[in-house]
């Protein structure tokens, strides 16, 4: 599969390099660098009101002259010198993806700072990666932010591919069961991390589900027992959303479980349905898989049973 040179720019670098002076010509040539994402990035990225905004200068300029924000671009600078990485990886996801989706667009990707909003944002065709989140789990500015570890272990550069992929199938995507209960849900998170494996073939479940090893043992181990607690307790039909939300969740563990066990398990359980039910069904191709809408028959289809 071919695919145009992908070139990434970096607005981050736009941003805090432009003339303060003159705010309203940088901006000029920001908006027909970037297009309309620009707009997008200061009303609902970086929070600033809007362009029109009659503070949109002073809000620039504070911005762009903060001092931890200084900082944090020195950082992402100094972390990330250049992008050639992302641009390999990127050519690769986007390979796998014209393969298996030959009518879909993709999105430019570029890179931005967020000021700690976003990860990954895809809004007017253009994937942007926030590098401020992905300076390393030690990073100072990130004690300073009191972020939990549980998050910050994964605020690395390798984690930026398999968080793109999950945010970008997301709103390629968007939710399209027929039903609001848990197993939907859960299936279709499932659906989702199915399309991260087909177009991140080489990299480790932990990094596509954003746990450690110890986590993902958990679950392997666990299996048989997760799925007959979530059957016992008659989970899989639920529509109460606070019971969904305690196996789906972000935290350092799931609560009904033991303090080994990880956050949002009922989306791994999601994940590993899907799998067995693509195994199972080799006729079916990633459209078809993404455009059925019923849960259940992809349970049944997949033949789910964990064994003990």
């Amino acid at each position: 599969v071919v695919i145009p040179e992908i070139k990434i720019n970096r607005l981050e670098q736009d941003v805090f390099n432009m003339d303060t002076t003159d705010v309203i010509t940088a901006t000029k040539k920001l908006q027909s660098k970037y297009g309309h994402f620009y707009s997008s990035y200061i009303a609902r990225i970086v929070n600033n009101g809007g362009i029109d905004d009659s503070s949109y200068q002073f809000r620039m300029r504070q911005f762009v002259n903060d001092k931890d924000m200084r900082g944090t671009y020195a950082d992402c600078q100094k972390v990330y010198p250049n992008t050639d990485f992302l641009k390999d990886q990127f050519t690769e996801i986007f390979k796998h993806f014209k393969y298996y989706f030959p009518n879909r667009n993709i999105p430019k990707v570029i890179t931005m700072m967020s000021g700690y909003n976003y990860s990954v944002v895809i809004i007017d065709s253009t994937l942007a990666v926030g590098l401020e989140m992905y300076l390393g789990s030690n990073n100072k500015f990130y004690q300073m932010l009191t972020l939990p570890h549980y998050k910050t272990m994964f605020m690395n550069k390798e984690n930026i591919a398999p968080d793109a992929i999950r945010a970008w199938m997301g709103t390629e995507f968007p939710y399209n069961m027929n039903k609001n209960d848990f197993l939907s849900e859960i299936t279709y998170v499932g659906k989702v991390m199915y399309l991260t494996d087909a177009l991140l073939p080489s990299v480790n479940d932990t990094l596509k589900m954003q746990y450690t090893q110890l986590q993902l043992n958990y679950c392997k181990q666990n299996e048989f027992n997760i799925w007959s607690f979530f059957a016992a307790q008659k989970l899989l039909f639920t529509t109460n959303q606070s019971e969904i939300i305690k196996y789906t969740s972000e935290g350092p563990f799931t609560s009904a479980f033991s303090k080994e066990s990880p956050a949002r398990i009922g989306y791994w359980i999601g994940w590993q349905i899907v799998r067995q039910y693509m195994k199972n069904n080799p006729n079916v191709s990633l459209e078809q898989l993404m455009n059925e809408t019923d849960a259940q028959k992809i349970l049944n289809k997949a033949k789910y049973k964990p064994s003990k």
